[in-house]
């Protein structure tokens, strides 16, 4: 017989392992870290985070590109961290309902940025005859971030 971490029972016969996956507590509770938090931890679920010999991550941005594109991250993090819950829990109408609120705010900060700055992927490109994808400098590039 085995336990895991959640004190689930699992019971092995012939070299199986048997378990009933209605039973299975996936011990998750749906507290969220704020976007910022979480990004910067890994994880946006506040039962879920183990401290790394009480390393502190904190990202400083210099100006308004380099905020938006932070922002860019932190909020696609946290959808695919999201996306992953529920992938397992589908009928969390609140991680739902915050799944969606997220993606709103991804899609501003990304139409803020492609407004300003270009676009960040060549399927961007508006539907004109300019190829306006190379035109701008890339982070990487001399006057890029």
């Amino acid at each position: 017989m085995y336990f895991d971490q959640n004190n689930n029972y699992f019971e092995e016969t012939n070299n199986n392992i048997l378990f009933d996956i209605n039973k299975i507590n996936f011990n998750r509770n749906t507290n969220l870290y704020s976007i910022e938090e979480g990004f910067n931890k890994g994880n946006m679920f506040d039962n879920l985070y183990s401290k790394y010999k009480n390393y502190v991550y904190k990202l400083k941005v210099n100006n308004k590109k380099d905020e938006l594109l932070y922002k860019l991250q932190m909020y696609t993090f946290a959808l695919k961290d999201l996306n992953l819950y529920l992938d397992v829990h589908p009928t969390d109408d609140n991680i739902l309902n915050e799944y969606h609120k997220i993606r709103i705010k991804l899609f501003e900060v990304k139409n803020e940025y492609e407004t300003k700055y270009g676009p960040l992927c060549s399927q961007d490109v508006d539907d004109n005859n300019n190829w306006n994808y190379l035109n701008n400098p890339w982070p990487w590039d001399k006057g890029g971030n």
